[in-house]
């Protein structure tokens, strides 16, 4: 697991191999923390959308890439120290409330959409008909409704300025402690539509509390919050805690290919 610490403008680089907030007292009550699996294909973040294009109906699945997923630490917002974390599972996000510090979490998840993965590829161009993003959800502490902002963030390597990115588009949902050890399907058309409408490489999502003040930090009022209040369904997981397996095809779902986003590697 990689973290690494900012102070103010100075960055340090500190690798931790132990876990997040193990074997601590969660019945502290609060704003509220979530966590999200990210650590195999068979829970990891699921983005699915369904589209069409000039050869008709498609649909794209896409997991998320964890080599760009990670969570941020608002440890101390008037020294501005933060603590980022990739290439680990779980993703926090809320307020960690058994810590004194009470550090403030975002979420950060991203969806390639041109294949670079060796997943679906959403045809640039093709028009979205509905889209959801499917998360299993490890824990809700120390709140019973954890009420959350969904945004699009394009971000690249996370870094501090990605805690507080200016948005372009978001929806709010709430999380509820009957959620740990479930999927959790949000509905996120007008975000996907969004993100083709800008020809984006990726589709990158921050989750955060939606909420004007926390106990970590101030959070940025969004007077049209209620009328983007995003659908959710639960569902338990499988008897093995799997979803079934799944093979990626260059131009989603269908047969034939639409057009197609720059190449790239990674």
């Amino acid at each position: 697991m990689k973290r690494i610490f900012y102070l103010g403008v100075t960055a340090i680089l500190v690798f931790s191999l132990s876990g997040c907030g193990g074997g601590d007292d969660r019945n502290v009550t609060g704003p509220g923390f979530v966590g999200i699996d990210d650590s195999a294909a068979d829970t990891a973040p699921l983005l699915t959308v369904e589209f069409v294009d000039v050869l008709g109906q498609g649909t794209a699945v896409i997991l998320s890439d964890p080599e760009f997923d990670g969570d941020i630490a608002l440890v101390d917002p008037v020294q501005n120290v933060f603590t980022i974390t990739t290439g680990a599972t779980p993703l926090f996000f809320g307020v960690d409330s058994s810590d004194s510090n009470l550090p403030e979490y975002k979420a950060f998840l991203t969806f390639p959409l041109d294949g670079v993965t060796g997943q679906d590829i959403l045809p640039l161009g093709a028009t979205i008909i509905s889209a959801t993003v499917e998360l299993f959800i490890t824990e809700v502490s120390f709140a019973d409704t954890v009420p959350t902002f969904l945004d699009l963030v394009p971000f690249g390597v996370l870094g501090p300025e990605d805690f507080d990115a200016a948005f372009l588009d978001f929806r709010t949902l709430d999380f509820f402690s009957t959620d740990a050890g479930n999927f959790v399907l949000i509905e996120i058309t007008p975000l996907v539509q969004t993100a083709q409408d800008l020809a984006l490489l990726d589709f990158q999502i921050r989750l955060s509390l939606d909420g004007v003040v926390s106990p970590a930090g101030t959070q940025v009022a969004r007077p049209q919050a209620v009328s983007n209040k995003a659908g959710r369904t639960v569902s338990s997981s499988s008897a093995a805690g799997k979803r079934p397996v799944r093979t990626p095809q260059a131009g989603g779902s269908r047969a034939g290919a639409g057009a197609e986003r720059p190449t790239r590697s990674r």
